[in-house]
């Protein structure tokens, strides 16, 4: 009775415990940033993950979506997103309490150290000659969605985006609501026209109190508009539920490797009757 007691609550232990990506590494570059890094097959794509900070981005605490993705073979990255791991300074409160302040007390965009860091990280596993770096992916959560489209908005190589119930407008946060920051500087209509030329999957809550199911749909809205002459490849999934969660994990897993299929040449798109 005792041992099965024990041996009950070891179990329930380990399951508790966030899966990670199989014994990811943890490297530098050559400049000195910290990423976590899992190798996948040659020839696939890399896909850079976006929660928190490096160990929970590799992990399926949020979305297993990228360990589906991993499993298909493509090589995983993350770095500590801004104001979280690392990359707190004493004193500074955590998360998006972080990034307000760090808004409001720079004159300059808060996030700029963090895609200068990620572009580093590219070209070093770029450079491995290993993964395919012409089809980069990113997958955001939350706060993560926000910053993989300014990453998909500012490194070229990133082709695809997916993005969880993400924040599409910071200043929709609760840390942000009474913030003096300067909205034209974090902002993503700016990047609409860049956005639609990428391919981009969506998913939100039809009712987020937390990131706004509005804001998402404007950004929607924006990105598929800001094209007149073409069509703009952007997957949408509004999810019956309210409140602050993701979904459709496996769903972003099927499209980002249908993306992956068509950028080889095989795809399966059809036409619809005229």
């Amino acid at each position: 009775m005792i041992n099965k007691f024990f041996w009950t609550l070891a179990v329930s232990a380990i399951l508790t415990q966030p899966a990670y990506a199989a014994d990811f590494q943890t490297l530098s570059t050559t400049d000195g940033v910290e990423y976590g890094y899992q190798q996948g097959l040659k020839g696939k794509p890399i896909l850079v993950v976006i929660t928190t900070d490096i160990a929970e981005s590799l992990s399926d605490k949020y979305s297993d979506t990228s360990i589906t993705l991993r499993n298909a073979g493509y090589t995983l990255i993350a770095i500590d997103a801004t104001c979280h791991g690392k990359d707190t300074k004493n004193k500074e409160p955590s998360g998006l309490a972080c990034w307000n302040k760090r808004a409001n007390d720079s004159g300059t965009d808060i996030f700029l150290p963090y895609i200068a860091k990620l572009r580093s990280v590219i070209t070093t596993v770029k450079d491995k000659g290993i993964a395919d770096a012409s089809t980069i992916g990113v997958l955001g959560v939350s706060r993560g969605g926000y910053l993989a489209m300014r990453v998909a908005s500012e490194i070229p190589e990133v082709t695809t985006v997916i993005a969880l119930a993400p924040v599409t407008d910071i200043f929709r946060l609760s840390e942000f609501r009474e913030s003096k920051a300067p909205r034209e500087l974090y902002s993503l209509k700016a990047n609409y026209s860049t956005l639609a030329k990428k391919h981009i999957f969506i998913q939100i809550n039809n009712d987020d109190d937390r990131v706004g199911t509005a804001e998402a749909l404007s950004l929607i809205t924006g990105v598929t508009k800001s094209e007149n002459s073409e069509s703009v490849d952007l997957m949408a999934v509004l999810t019956p539920r309210k409140g602050h969660s993701t979904s459709e994990h496996q769903m972003a897993a099927a499209w980002a490797l249908d993306r992956q299929r068509e950028a080889a040449g095989v795809g399966t798109q059809m036409s619809a009757p005229k």
